[in-house]
This record gives C-alpha cells, structure tokens and sequence, in this order.
C-alpha cells in the first residue's frame, strides 16, 4: 500500500474515531459502535483511534463483552500484545459462559461483525472458541451468520471459520442444523449443501488438528441431515474418510471418521459396498504397507457397525485365505491392523468360521511368541472363535490357559495391553473355574478395577472391563419348579451320556458371594461411579446388573449406599425416558437394587437435602406394577420392604406414597402369596401415620369401609407376622372417632380385637389391647359392647399370662373403664 494510501487510512480512521465519541455523548450507542469498529480496521494503532477506544471502554453503557471483544481485535493487531489477547479471548469466553449473561441480540452481532472481520488475526482458538460461543447461546447471533451464508461466498466463509478452530466451527454447525436461523427453508438447505462440500473439501490437508475439526463437523451433520447430504460424498471424499480410520490416527479422529462413515453407509448400503470393494481393492492392490494398514483398519471399524456389508467384503473369494500370507514380512502396524480386522470379524458366523479354517494356526503362534498387545489380541481372538464353532452351552477347550494369557497382560504396566486383553478375558471368565481363580489373586482385581477405571473415554474398554465384572458378580438365575424341568429336559436332550447337569460349583450363589464381597472391597463401587458419567445404554444395563447382584447380600448393601450407590441408582432410573425391552431393565434392576439398598439402610443416613428421599418413592412403586404376571415375586417383596422403611420417615414422605403409589397398594394387600401380603401390611401400618393414611380406611366412603373389612381379616390372619402388622394399623386408626365407629360398625370386629387381646405373642397382644382400649375410652356404647363379647374375662386371661409391665399396666387400665370403675 502507498504512503498516500496509509495517510487517507489514517485520517478517516482518526476522523470515525472522533465521531464514534460525539456518538457516545449523545446516547447514540449503535452508531458508535460502527463508527468505531470501522476506525479499527482502519488503523488499528492510530493514537486517536487508540484514545476513542480507551474511552469507549469506559463507558458503562458498553456490554462488557462488546469491550473484552473490542480489545481482543485491538491487542491481536499489529502493535499490540499478543498475551493480552489471549486474556481477552479468554475473558470474553468466561463472560459467554456465565448463565446469567443475558447476550443481546445488538451486542451479538456487533461482536460477530468485529470478530469476523478481523478473522485473520485474532488468536486461534480463543477467538474463535469466543465465535463458537456467540452463535450457540445468540439466536440474533445465528440469523445474522445465516445472513451472511445465504449472501455469498459460502466456502470463504466456510475457510474463514475452519481458519478459526473447532470452537467457530461448531458455532457455524449450530447454525446449519437450526431451523429458526432461516428465513427460507429452501436457503437453509442450499446453503448446507455448501457447507458441506466445502467441509468435504477441507479434510484433503494434512493438519491433523484441522482434519478433526472437519470430520467432527461432518460426522454431526451426516448425523441429522443424512438423506440430504450422502449423494454429496464421492468416492474420493469417501477413501479420505476411510484412511482416517488407520490404526495410526488419533482415537478422537478414528471415533468421529466411524461415526461419518456409518451415517454414509446407513443412507443406501448397495451404493456403500460397492464404494467400499472400490476402496479396498484398490488399497489391496497397491500392496503397501501403508495402504493394507488403512485397508484393514478401515474394515476393523467398519465391521460392528454395517456388520454384513463388511462380513460380505471379508468372504470375497480368496480374501480370507490370503490375510495370513500377506503379512509376511510385513512391519508390526501391518499385523496390528490385521488382528482388529480377524477379531471385529468374529461378530459374524460365518467369518468366524473362516478365521478357524484359515488363520487359527497363525493366531496360536501370535499368542505364544508375541508381546504386548497383539498377543492379547491373537488370544483374544481365539477365545471368540473357540466359544463360537463349539456346541452352544458347552465350554471350549483351552480356556484356562488363555485366561492366564489375558490375566499376565493385565498385570503388565503396559495400558494398550492392559485394555487389548479385556475383551477376551470377557470371553473366558464365561467359564466358573476362570472367575474363580481370578477373585482369587486380590492384585490382579485390583489392576482389573484400576484398568476399568482408566477406562473413561474409552468405550470398548469400558464395555469389556465391565462385562468381566458382571461375569464375576452375576448369580445364575431364580428358577420357578416349572422352569427346573424344562431347563433339565433340554440339558438331558443336548449332554453327553457322562455330563453333569449340576451348575458347577463356582456358579453356585455362595461362591458368587464371596466374588462380589471381594469386589466390593477392592473399591468396586465407587469405580462404577466414576465410570458412570458418560456412558452408552449398554454399558448401564451392565452397570445395574452388577449393582444387583452386588445388593443380593445384606452385608454389602450399607457400602453401596455409603459409596454413592443410591444416587447412581436413581440417576440411571430418571434418564431412561424410553419403554424398548432394554429401557425397562434397566429401571427394573436400578428400582430393585434400590429397594434392596433401602430395606437395610437408615433412610436418613442415606438421602439429604441434594438427595430428597421423595426420589426414591416412584422407582420403588414402579416394582409393584403388573406383579400378577411377575414370574419372580421377590421384586415386589423386597420394594414393600423399601417403600416400608420411607413411610417412616415423615408425613410428606407417606403422603407421596399413598398419592402416588395407592391403587398397587391396595392390590398386593390381597395378593395370594403370603410373604408379599404381610410385607403391604407392614407397608399400611407405618402409612397409618399419617392423616391421608387414615382417610384412606375411615373417611366414611364404602370404598374406605371395605378396605377397613379387609384390614379386620388380616388382623385375624394365620400368619403371626401379617396379625401383628394389621394390629399395628388398627391401633393407629382407632386413635380416630371415625375410625372407632368404622370398627365398631364391622361385623366381627369385637372378637377379631379380643382374638388378638388372647394371643400368646406379647407384641400381637399388646396392640389388641391398644386398640380396646382406645375404643372403650371413646364411647360407653362401645364398652358395652366388649362387655357382651366377655371382654372382661378375655382381659383377665390374658393378664394372667404376661410378665410384660406395659401391656399389664395398658390391661389394668382398659379392665377398669370395662368394669365401670
């Protein structure tokens, strides 16, 4: 530029600074924000610009996030320090994050138009993390961007936010995918498609850093908009994608480029697999180390998600039969990739069945001589295919000593490994005796634990760590008389004339006892916490399942509720807001484990003001739905238990209960099995408590007038635990008028409270006795009444037989109102 040119800036720059003050002073707030962002780019170290901005900072009427992004564009240019930018970036960050920030829709797009118009050299990423902001939390921030897309210039401006870093990137992403942004929809759509060439485009560099960031994009976009937008990848798009998917790359990049490519894939499969043999052909063909690494990482993660488009491509004529010999010769990354390819293909039968055919020889060298992960991998693989081309139900040879192959590699230091052997040790503690000599070693579960707790971030890892555990934990399931049959015919149908139809004796609960006690103190708990964060609905299905199987004992309860057990429960319980096969079990094996939890823990003791004891109620009602097709009762005996021990904590607590969970109440109080109907009792007896409790039997409705019939018959019951339940009830509620005449009113009533006066048991005797005398104390009608049963002579009789000075001294004193003295 000419120093004529210079001098022209520099005035007219010193000129809109000046006026951007007059501005100010005169309230006119927008036009000085324009005149000074245009002195800025000007000159941005002019003396009087520098003076205005200065001044302008000043002012209180100036958002403060419109100064920290006014003096991150001013200590960016030339001149200025590079540090105090940064600050500013990420000052401006911190102010977009606070919640009550209130981000103004002028404010939004006076920042955007600054920041974007000095793109080139504001800090990377806080400037553009700043950017990213702006658009996520500003609509007004999202329609002005949209504004500009829609204006032209897509890919420059696609570059300029890729120039930016992943914080704008994501911030432009959020424009694309929000409707709301656009005035015309068919704008929306063009300016996607766009968009998205010109992200297709980006993932041609070599920066991995960059790459990431595209293919991230990509892969959200795919996500949501995938009809739209597969047409647009091409075959060269595509192998870029796929290449990004080598064993080499960053696990952050392969994630996303998986992702990526299985949306692709999801849209039209034919067009996939024919795209795919393209790729991998051409890589075979090549013969490089480079390009069969890429070919076989390429198809290892591919094969979990488009399982028969990748079974299809591995069961090409020759292609199985010629894995082994290609890696003759070939460098240890060749044979890594090879190995994630053979052991993503044993998901499939058939696949499976060509790797014991053709390459289990070579796997069994691999395990023997190799360290490090590809040992574990090699025997990993062969634990799959093993347990896969046997009898179904039977246990394959040569597992033992593959379990001691994987147990060696998760005693190493070494974390790649460590995690290479957790999948196949999932496969081999399927076997009793492996579980058991495993819980054995207290080091190795301890580098077990330690490996799942590394584990976060890392799903398959996780996954496998997790199924160990649930192997180790789980006890063989709870067989109806009906059910022992059936599975003992089909043992007969399918065993050899020598088998034993017996469960081995490691499978057996007091050997999965002493497994889950040793887990449990090893720090078992609070591990699956902290592995709980993030986590995939398999990975919680397992996580509950464990935490069942953990509660089953009485012991171990106390330390799961101590080590954030109850709130990981209840959590898993309020996220699943699905009803697919998979959502119920995990709320049945959260509310189950919870109500285990609750029957042996003080519920102040476990729930505070952060952990409402409100939550656990609905999870524990939940059990008690549909219990007449429940096969397994002890569900719904063990969330009585529960819910009885919350009714006695307070009135909002039994209140909630009686609203809420009622009408199931009601039905197991007349359930057939005996265990279930004592346990409502007791439920109804801390219930009575409460006033909504007792409205519930003496209101004066028919409704309460047959519960209160059905109550009577309980107390008169042949179980001593349900008479003495039901006994507890009736003496709260005769604490009431109403209720004392609803009893009265019973046919039956007399004799079933004299009954309970006469009975050996001192605690059924004692409430008899509470509930006379609460009645004979209320009404002389009533006393006459008893007088007409023998009520004195029963009295006596029971008095007679008691060494316990209360019940006597409740006795002498419902004896004297009786006998009118």
């Amino acid at each position: 530029m000419s120093s004529a040119s210079l001098n022209e800036h520099e005035t007219r720059a010193s000129d809109l600074a000046t006026k951007s003050l007059e501005y100010l002073k005169t309230g006119r707030h927008n036009d000085a924000i324009r005149s000074l962002r245009e002195a800025l780019s000007l000159a941005p170290r002019n003396e009087t610009v520098l003076r205005a901005f200065y001044d302008f900072q000043k002012d209180q009427n100036v958002p403060p996030i419109s100064r920290l992004c006014q003096k991150l564009v001013v200590e960016s240019s030339s001149g200025g320090d590079a540090a105090a930018a940064v600050a500013a970036g990420k000052e401006a960050l911190r102010a977009l994050k606070d919640p009550n920030l209130g981000l103004q829709t002028p404010t939004a797009t006076e920042c955007l138009e600054l920041l974007l118009s000095h793109a080139k050299i504001i800090p990377v990423p806080e400037g553009g993390d700043v950017v990213g902001w702006i658009l996520k939390t500003s609509s007004g921030g999202r329609e002005y961007l949209a504004d500009l897309l829609v204006g032209g210039k897509t890919k420059e401006m696609v570059d300029r936010f890729m120039s930016l870093g992943g914080g704008a990137v994501d911030g432009l992403v959020v424009v694309l995918l929000d409707p709301a942004a656009w005035k015309l929809a068919e704008r929306k759509k063009g300016c996607l498609r766009e968009c998205f060439r010109a992200l297709l485009e980006g993932m041609k560099g070599r920066d991995k850093a960059r790459q990431l960031v595209v293919v991230r994009s990509i892969a959200r976009l795919l996500a949501t908009n995938n009809e739209e937008l597969s047409s647009l990848v091409g075959q060269d798009a595509l192998e870029r994608l796929l290449g990004m998917l080598d064993i080499l790359s960053s696990e952050d990049l392969r994630s996303h480029a998986t992702l990526a490519a299985a949306k692709f894939i999801e849209a039209d499969e034919g067009v996939a697999q024919s795209m795919l043999g393209k790729f991998m052909l051409s890589r075979l063909t090549a013969d490089s180390d480079d390009d069969l690494r890429i070919a076989y990482s390429a198809a290892a993660a591919i094969f979990p998600l488009v399982p028969n488009v990748a079974a299809q491509l591995f069961m090409t004529e020759g292609f199985a039969e010629g894995l082994v010999p290609s890696l003759q010769g070939r460098p240890a990354d060749v044979e890594r990739a090879a190995l994630e390819l053979v052991n993503a293909a044993c998901v499939d039968k058939t696949c499976r069945a060509a790797v014991a055919g053709h390459c289990e020889e070579y796997l069994e060298a691999v395990a023997k001589s190799e360290e490090g992960s590809g040992k574990a991998i090699a025997s990993t693989i062969l634990a799959k295919v093993r347990f896969g081309v046997g009898e179904p139900g039977t246990v394959p040879k040569g597992i033992d000593e593959l379990a001691g192959v994987f147990k060696e590699m998760i005693l190493t230091e070494d974390a790649d490994s460590r995690n290479a052997s957790v999948e196949g040790l999932a496969y081999a503690t399927l076997k009793a005796s492996v579980k058991e000599s495993l819980c054995k070693d207290i080091v190795f579960v301890k580098k077990l634990l330690k490996t799942l707790e590394d584990s976060v971030g890392k799903a398959t890892v996780m996954f496998g760590g997790l199924t160990i555990v649930n192997n180790l934990t789980a006890y063989l399931p709870s067989l109806s008389e009906e059910q022992k049959k059936v599975a003992q015919l089909k043992n007969y149908a399918n065993a050899t004339p020598k088998a034993n139809l017996e469960p081995d004796t490691g499978d057996r609960d007091p050997a999965v006892a002493a497994r889950c006690k040793t887990l449990i103190d090893a720090g078992l708990v609070p591990i699956l916490v902290s592995c709980s964060k993030k986590i995939s609905p398999n990975a919680i299905t397992i996580v509950t399942g464990i935490l069942l199987s953990l509660s089953k004992q009485q012991g171990h309860r106390g330390l799961i509720a101590q080590q954030g057990g109850v709130r990981l429960l209840l959590q898993f319980y309020a996220a699943v807001t699905g009803d697919t096969g998979q959502d119920r079990k995990i709320k049945q094996a959260a509310s189950h484990t919870l109500a285990r939890v609750l029957v042996s823990t003080n519920p102040s003791h476990v729930f505070s003001s952060q952990l409402p004891v409100a939550s656990a109620v609905r999870p524990l009602l939940a059990l008690l739905e549909g219990q007449e097709d429940q096969p397994d009762l002890l569900p719904v005996f063990e969330s009585l238990l529960g819910l009885t021990n919350l009714a006695s904590v307070d009135d909002p607590t039994r209140d909630l209960i009686i609203r809420v969970g009622w009408q199931q109440i009601e039905e197991t109080l007349l359930s057939s099995n005996m265990m279930v109907q004592r346990a409502t009792v007791e439920l109804v007896c801390n219930l009575m408590a409460s006033p909504s409790g007792v409205a519930k039997f003496a209101d004066g409705s028919k409704a309460a007038g047959n519960r209160l019939h059905i109550l009577l018959a309980l107390a008169d019951s042949e179980d001593m635990a349900t008479r003495r339940a039901a006994g507890g009830a009736l003496a709260m509620l005769t604490e009431w008028d109403k209720a004392c005449k609803a009893v009265m009113s019973r046919e039956r009533g007399v004799d079933i409270l004299l009954a309970m006066v006469a009975e050996d048991n001192e605690e059924v005797k004692h409430r008899g006795l509470v509930c006379v005398r609460n009645l004979v104390c209320g009404e002389e009608e009533y006393a006459g009444k008893f007088r007409e049963s023998n009520g004195v002579e029963v009295l006596k009789g029971a008095l007679k037989g008691t060494r316990n000075m209360e019940v006597l001294s409740l006795g002498v004193e419902t004896l004297k109102v009786l006998m009118g003295s």
